[in-house]
């Protein structure tokens, strides 16, 4: 099973730039795929796009998160005004699978229990869904943090939000995927530095533990970074990033999906400012 995680650059299809993605994503022959950053468009004309184009590559079980973001672009409730909600994700399996949301949608009457599970401005950034495949289940989270030097605080609650909700949920199995927009940096011992270090300390530390519980803090669920468990660690070089040299994509899976290759495809540069993220697993 090819696992494929992109962000795509809130992508139009100005000059053919989904039609592009479409034939970059046909070359790699994923079975799920990830997309971030996926621009809807007025009346979901890209959007439409987007699902025309991926049923014709049979990636015809999708779900997204626009309808999160249409629903917020429309209120006039600071701060939701200031933030535009123009894009969402994109979660896509081989047809002949099944892929069913786990989460309500929007305009769903929300459990007061539940609330908590959703306590960020930016709702559409994570995208949970459940594979079914050769009588397994996998729950399939799809994610994107937003960049801290704008919406601080929220990046600390899109962390904080999947770590509480992964670890309620206990040991399942699982591929968790996105821009994490972390870490800053990586040390050829493994150590990842997150963003936050030159914030005040209460904040600091917040900010800081939030980002490592996810980066550094998932073996108790069983869940391990596929990409350095594949190459170890040490020096990157400039193809073991994603973006500007730094690593913000990542895949990470549970112990029972054995990997058997991840890279960055470099390649994708052509059609977007992230390196998408790729991963083989034997199911």
């Amino acid at each position: 099973m090819r696992v494929m995680s992109w962000n795509v650059n809130k992508s139009s299809n100005h000059e053919g730039r989904i039609d592009n993605q479409l034939e970059f994503i046909r070359n790699c022959d994923v079975d799920v795929l990830h997309l971030q950053e996926v621009r809807y468009g007025t009346n979901s004309k890209w959007l439409n796009r987007w699902e025309e184009g991926l049923t014709e590559l049979g990636l015809g079980e999708i779900e997204h998160s626009c309808d999160w973001a249409s629903e917020l672009s429309e209120t006039t409730v600071p701060p939701h005004s200031d933030i535009r909600h123009d894009n969402g994700h994109i979660t896509a399996v081989n047809t002949e699978w099944h892929l069913t949301r786990d989460e309500p949608t929007i305009r769903e009457n929300i459990d007061k229990s539940e609330r908590g599970l959703f306590d960020t401005h930016f709702p559409e950034k994570i995208l949970t869904t459940s594979l079914e495949i050769q009588n397994k289940e996998i729950d399939l989270w799809n994610i994107r943090a937003v960049p801290g030097n704008g919406w601080g605080e929220e990046k600390i609650k899109l962390f904080e939000i999947v770590y509480d909700r992964l670890s309620a949920e206990g040991e399942e199995t699982r591929i968790l995927t996105g821009d994490f927009n972390s870490p800053k940096t990586e040390l050829p011992d493994g150590q990842a530095i997150p963003f936050g270090h030159d914030k005040q300390p209460g904040f600091r530390t917040r900010k800081v533990s939030a980002e490592l519980n996810i980066l550094k803090g998932l073996g108790h669920l069983g869940i391990r970074d596929v990409f350095r468990e594949r190459h170890g660690y040490g020096d990157l070089e400039v193809e073991d990033t994603s973006w500007q040299s730094k690593r913000f994509d990542h895949i990470f899976a549970s112990d029972d999906l054995p990997a058997t290759g991840c890279r960055y495809d470099h390649s994708g540069l052509e059609c977007s400012d992230h390196a998408p993220i790729i991963a083989e697993f034997d199911v």
